[in-house]
């Protein structure tokens, strides 16, 4: 299992549209104009409209195999965590890299418990990093 640690998938890339910004926000209920607004975004200081937050995890592409091999009948989504360096405005391109950068285990009061750490890095086309991501996914294992 501690073998996995360290896995990274292959660059992949993802072009940042308005209109999936625009969809992300209302289906996250989020009316920041910032997000919906071209005029209210240039007023401050931006190119276009910004994605909220937590939009990375529209990124989506082939599941890394360590995550494909888990069982989701036990599957919990334990925490997510973002830092930026920038935000993501519409028209930008984000290359991405996923790590599993952590596997451990705990006992927990019904199980035993293995969690997964996962971390995503976006970078823009000039190769600066614009994000990264952790995502913790738990498996409980039956006693």
């Amino acid at each position: 299992m501690n073998s996995l640690i360290g896995q990274k998938t292959e660059s992949r890339y993802f072009n940042v549209e308005k209109e999936a910004i625009k969809d992300f926000a209302k289906a996250i209920n989020e009316d920041n104009p910032l997000f919906l607004d071209e005029n209210f975004a240039a007023r401050n200081g931006y190119s276009s409209i910004v994605a909220p937050m937590t939009f990375p995890t529209t990124f989506r592409d082939k599941v890394p195999e360590w995550f494909e091999n888990l069982d989701k009948s036990k599957l919990l989504h334990g925490q997510q965590k973002y830092r930026y360096k920038r935000r993501i405005v519409a028209g930008d391109q984000i290359k991405y890299i996923e790590k599993l950068k952590d596997i451990y285990e705990k006992e927990g009061k019904s199980s035993k418990l293995t969690f997964y750490v996962r971390e995503r890095i976006g970078y823009d086309i000039t190769d600066e990093e614009v994000f990264t991501e952790e995502s913790t996914f738990i498996i409980r294992e039956a006693k």
